[in-house]
Parts: C-alpha cells; structure tokens; sequence
C-alpha cells in the first residue's frame, strides 16, 4: 500500500508540472506568433510600399519562429490527444517524465527565438536604381517620396514635436491604411538615422488589439539592455520598478503602434515625459478617444487624401503607360483608384498590383473584385488579379 501510494503521489509530482510547462509553452507559443505576425507585417509593409528587401538576419528569424510554432503546436496537439489515454501509474509516470523534458525543451527553445525578434530595422536598400544601366529604374529614393505623398507634411509635424521641449505625449490617429505606421516608421528610423538625435533609447512596440502589459515591458527591457536572468521571475509591479529606475535617469523616445484602448505606462514602469527629462512618447491609433486617455498633449488626425492626390498617387505606382495604354483603361483606372478611398497604402498596393495589367479586361476583373469584397490594407494585401 505503501509503495502504491509513494508510486501516486510521485506520478501526481510530475503531472502537475506537465501541466504548468505545457501552459507555459502555448501562452509563450502564441506570443511568438503574435510577435511573428507583428514583424512579418512591417517586412511587408516596406517590400510592397517601398521595394526593400528583407534583411536575411530577419528572414532567418521568419524561418526559425515558423518551425518552432510548427513543432509546438504539433507538440501540444499529441498531448490533447494522449491526454485521455490509460495505463498503469507507473507508465504513466514516466511516459509523463519523459514528455515534461521535451515540453521544458521546446519551451526553451520558443523563448529563445522569441526573445531575438526584436529588430530596429526590417529591411535595406535593394540596390535597384543605384549605379548604373538601365534609365528605367527609379532610385529607392525617389521610390519612396513616391510612397509618402501626402504623409509629408504629417512625418514633419512629428518630427518637430520631438525637437521641442513643451509636447511629451504626441498621438496619430486617422482610420486604418491612412498611413500612420509609415509616420511613425519614419520617424523612428529618422532618429535612428541621426544617432538617435540626444535620446538615450529609442524603443519601439507593436500593441495590437490584444493589450499585453508584460509583454511591453520585456520588449522595453530588452531595448535598455536589462539582461538579468531573474527578470523571468519577476512580478509585473518589480519589472515597473526596474524600467522605472532605468528610464528615469535617461532621455527616450517611446514607439507605441496600434494602439486599442488605454496602455497604462506608469503601471508598465515608464515615468511620464516631462520638460526635465524631454523624453517622447508617440503612439498611433484609430480612435481619438484613445488620445484622450492616452493624456496626448498633441493630437495629430491623418486624413485622406484628396482625389487629385490620390489619383497621382495611384497612377505613379500603376504607371502612366499602362493607365494611358488604352483609353478604357484610363477611365476603369480612375474607378479602382476610387475604392482605395484616398487610403495611400490601398493606393500603392493596388497600384502596384495593376501595374503589368494591359487589357482593359484585367482592369475590369479588378474593379470586380474591389466592389464585392473590398481588402483590408492594414496588413495584407489581398487583391490578386
């Protein structure tokens, strides 16, 4: 009896830590993903707006986060599965201290890749354009005051709020696709650009819809180069304390994109910019209420852009050839230029897509698509024609 006992109590032991680490293993399995999907659209964002390229340290990232969420997720499922089979205590005992050490494995390993998936810059210049051959080939310069018509005047409204010492807390707002991860994109690699123009850090965060104050925190902590191994068993209010004694000595500019709702930065650790230290805080978001709780001092709306500019816009990434190439051509151009609805990603994505299409057909197929089921442009670009 004694035997069986030692023999439940020990199996117990060791299913009850299976469990722990498999539940640490999905929350840290779907952070990766989100993180993943959060890199992924900014590569996306710059290749098909501005024709870079992708750094390969980045591309490797890409591959290595796939192939640990693959085999985590594969993980997980055969432990659903397996979950409800039988056996005796002692198989069972150590089939499950087996499976735990390859859970603590794959756990390790999915921290691991999570924790190098924070990147300043996504991409670099092609080359395309630069030195010479063919007079065809635009300059990824010019190519990318193509991209920012409209977005201007905006970027240099940031820029100089960040130079002034009397606006902390600055907040774009506008709809989604108007531009306003490109501003900020702008600005932060402006300042990365100047040597980061007198700021100490300058930190950048991807929010998204599903608020996440932990996760704000480790990404700023691995921007201020806090690397002590105990931060992992630090509770939320002793990760605040420690940003708090870091940043408060230190000038920074904070990044936040896609803002949904509140982020309560103090909580997070992050001490209110003020005329004494000059640090920055500027987030984007659709929602001006979100400025208002945010405590925005500057609160910048991104509009549409006008149908002339738009229409320049737009005939500057399909290309004046190919809209003048067949004057049916002209007029259903000017049609799919109006779904985007003045939206300068819809404009150039679409553009671009439209850019090789010869046949008034083609253009016709496009307009098709766009009138039944117009794409979200605050990713993806989902019109394949």
């Amino acid at each position: 009896m004694g035997k069986d006992l030692k023999s439940m109590v020990t199996r117990c032991i060791y299913v009850g830590k299976e469990n722990d680490n498999v539940k640490k293993l999905k929350t840290a399995t779907e952070e990766l993903k989100d993180l993943r999907s959060n890199v992924m659209k900014r590569v996306k964002m710059y290749e098909d707006q501005q024709k870079l390229k992708r750094l390969e340290k980045v591309q490797v990232w890409l591959r290595q986060s796939d192939a640990a969420i693959k085999e985590a997720e594969e993980m997980l499922m055969m432990m659903m599965s397996s979950s409800s089979s039988n056996g005796s205590s002692m198989m069972m005992m150590s089939s499950s201290h087996k499976t735990d050490k390859k859970i603590c494995k794959m756990l390790k390993e999915v921290q691991e890749i999570k924790s190098r998936g924070t990147f300043d810059v996504v991409v670099e210049n092609s080359g395309i354009g630069n030195g010479g051959g063919g007079g065809s080939m635009m300059s990824s310069t010019v190519d990318r005051d193509d991209q920012t018509v409209g977005l201007e005047a905006v970027s240099g409204l940031v820029w100089r709020c960040m130079t002034v010492d009397n606006t902390g807390i600055i907040g774009l707002y506008g709809v989604e696709g108007v531009g306003k991860t490109t501003v900020l994109t702008q600005v932060n690699n402006r300042l990365l650009q100047h040597k980061l123009n007198g700021f100490d850090f300058v930190i950048w965060v991807f929010v998204s819809k599903n608020l996440n104050l932990e996760k704000i925190q480790d990404t700023i902590r691995e921007k201020i180069g806090f690397l002590d191994r105990s931060w992992t068993s630090k509770t939320e209010e002793e990760k605040a304390g420690k940003i708090f004694e870091i940043l408060s000595k230190r000038r920074f500019a904070l990044f936040l994109d896609d803002v949904w709702e509140k982020v309560d930065l103090v909580k997070a650790g992050v001490p209110p910019p003020d005329g004494q230290n000059r640090s920055k805080i500027v987030f984007t978001t659709c929602s001006d209420e979100v400025c208002r709780e945010m405590g925005a001092q500057t609160k910048i709306k991104m509009e549409k852009l006008p149908w002339e500019r738009a229409w320049d816009l737009f005939k500057k990434n399909a290309g004046e050839e190919t809209v003048k190439s067949h004057p049916d051509i002209t007029k259903l151009a000017q049609e799919v230029a109006a779904k985007c609805d003045g939206l300068p990603l819809a404009l150039v994505t679409i553009g671009r897509a439209m850019a090789s299409k010869k046949t008034p057909q083609e253009w016709r197929d496009a307009l098709y698509i766009l009138s039944n089921s117009p794409p979200n442009f605050s990713g993806s670009v989902l019109l394949t024609c």
